[in-house]
């Protein structure tokens, strides 16, 4: 992942009510209170996608922490002016309540009946070679990310000499990538910060950059690959994609269906003579 897409998931993250924080000493496993109200390390983890957990830093989680204890402090005033008794509110509480059962009713049985299998994947890979051709030169490149060119010239010193540019990305660089032996996998020339692109793409498979530097520190790059236009992805790199996609035009079709089974198990009346009545009332509102 690019430091820019690591930027917009920090912006999302922050929008939620997720708060993190150190734990305390001796295996503490509460991370903070309000009144009674806890947050644990369990709630830390469960909110926290598992890509991202070991990305987010230290003054992240301190950051989050206080948007939680404002969550809960309000929460918990809400409570004692008992706003949840109030009828109005009950009634959007209800709703919202409702909203979310459906919404992971329709997501539980739906991820069962929509799952693709590697063979319905295939056949639409051998089918349509055409959506899998590549239409722009890609090439592929691992990249190690650190804070200054002094750093970023002794790694690639050291690459030079022999050591692993996979184990040293994993423990020296600042990107998510990281988390990928530094992989960036494949991209076209405006997929990535411009100054990366331009210098790979001047480059052959198998060349260890010069660091470049971004607005983000100073990258040194391995590029790994090149694959030409006209060329055909593998069905392993597109596999996921194609999965998704026919998972979801599968979704349609079997919500439809799901809902004609319910209905059918379900005793339904409908009063068209109230139904038109309405028409009456609104008349008479106005």
């Amino acid at each position: 992942m690019t430091p820019s897409k690591l930027n917009g998931w920090r912006l999302c993250l922050a929008t939620i009510c997720l708060l993190l924080t150190h734990c305390g000493s001796g295996g503490e496993n509460v991370i903070a209170k309000v009144n009674g109200a806890k947050l644990t390390r369990e709630d830390l983890r469960a909110e926290i996608p598992p890509d991202y957990y070991d990305s987010v830093t230290l003054d992240q989680k301190r950051d989050f922490v206080e948007q939680w204890i404002n969550s809960e402090v309000l929460y918990q005033e809400a409570l004692r002016r008992g706003l949840q008794r109030q009828t109005e509110i009950k009634k959007k509480i209800r709703s919202s309540e409702k909203s979310i059962l459906i919404t992971e009713l329709i997501q539980q049985e739906l991820s069962m009946r929509t799952r693709v299998s590697e063979e319905e994947a295939r056949a639409y890979y051998e089918s349509h070679p055409e959506e899998f051709t590549r239409q722009q030169d890609e090439m592929r490149a691992s990249q190690i990310l650190v804070p200054t060119l002094e750093e970023a010239n002794s790694l690639r010193r050291q690459i030079e000499e022999g050591a692993d540019f996979s184990r040293l990305a994993r423990e020296r660089s600042n990107d998510p990538s990281s988390i990928q032996d530094g992989d960036l996998g494949y991209f076209t020339r405006e997929d990535l910060l411009s100054e990366i692109s331009k210098a790979v793409f001047a480059a052959a498979p198998g060349a260890l950059l010069k660091p470049v530097k971004t607005e983000f520190g100073y990258h040194v790059l391995l590029v790994t690959d090149l694959q030409k236009t006209g060329t055909v992805r593998p069905f392993e790199m597109v596999q996921d994609e194609i999965s998704g996609r026919l998972s979801r035009e599968k979704e349609r079709q079997e919500l439809d269906l799901f809902l004609q089974e319910l209905r059918q198990a379900s005793s339904i009346v409908q009063y068209e003579q109230a139904l038109a009545a309405t028409d009456a009332d609104q008349k008479n509102d106005h």
